[in-house]
């Protein structure tokens, strides 16, 4: 289906198409309509725009994704990560990078993306509503700075190996981290892994180092010296596994850490 325009709407749209921008906020559309000549207010030549397909909403108010005519279609090129993408586009100062499971599929290790993207806030950092809405959020600070992957602020996979093990309650599907938690502990740089540990409780080496004591014995080793008292991996209550080596009652996973193996090991 053609996507007809105005004379002034068509000058808006080739001057996005130039520029190729992921997102438009409200005071870009505002630049182009004066530079087009055109009087409408940018809340209106937005909306005629959407209605059009030129436009998607995102979820942040003044904010909204632009459907170049290559890209026509339901959704535009950068769907999966709008959400974060225009938050940061309204607040360049947000502190925000996909997490977890997220995290684990912008860099390749796992196929499936989650049904809401996981997003990691610090706890000293404002949320904004819309985000809150479009993505599940947890509250982690990390040490590492974020890499950027699809667009937007990732964490590193040493930070996802510890955000694991700092929050393991946080993780929606330990079943799908089974399956790329063997590629991630490859790729790790243990010397990375240190840096993402420093000043958090030892409760969060012992687990890492009990989730990776088959896939990465040297980075688990070096964690051993943190084993002290009993450390819970999950809630409270009917254990699935006891490790007496690691002290770790383990309510939570769906594996046992032992099994676990890498594809150089399977074959």
């Amino acid at each position: 289906m053609a996507r007809t325009l105005s004379r002034g709407l068509a000058a808006i749209v080739e001057a996005l198409e130039l520029t190729q921008p992921e997102t438009v906020t409200m005071t870009e559309l505002d630049a182009l309509a004066r530079q087009a000549g055109v009087a409408t207010e940018p809340r209106v030549l937005a909306g005629r725009l959407r209605d059009r397909g030129w436009l998607l909403p995102t979820g942040v108010t003044g904010v909204w994704g632009f459907v170049p005519g290559a890209h026509a279609g339901p959704l535009s090129h950068g769907e999966p990560t709008m959400p974060l993408r225009a938050a940061l586009r309204r607040d360049p100062g947000l502190r925000a990078a996909l997490a977890l499971g997220t995290a684990a599929w912008a860099h390749g290790l796992a196929d499936r993306l989650p049904t809401r993207l996981d997003v990691a806030v610090p706890r000293d950092q404002p949320v904004p509503a819309a985000l809150a809405r479009a993505a599940r959020i947890t509250r982690f600070s990390s040490n590492l700075e974020p890499v950027t992957l699809k667009e937007v602020a990732t964490e590193r996979i040493e930070t996802i190996l510890v955000h694991l093990a700092a929050q393991p309650n946080a993780v929606r599907s330990w079943s799908s981290v089974q399956e790329w938690i063997p590629d991630a502990a490859v790729e790790a740089d243990a010397a990375l892994v240190e840096t993402e540990l420093t000043g958090r409780p030892k409760s969060v080496s012992v687990r890492l180092g009990y989730l990776l004591q088959r896939l990465r014995p040297d980075i688990s080793g070096s964690l051993f010296s943190a084993v002290g008292t009993k450390v819970w991996f999950g809630p409270r209550g009917p254990l699935l596994r006891h490790s007496e080596r690691w002290q770790v009652a383990d309510t939570l996973l769906p594996f046992n850490p032992v099994a676990l193996t890498t594809d150089d090991e399977a074959r």
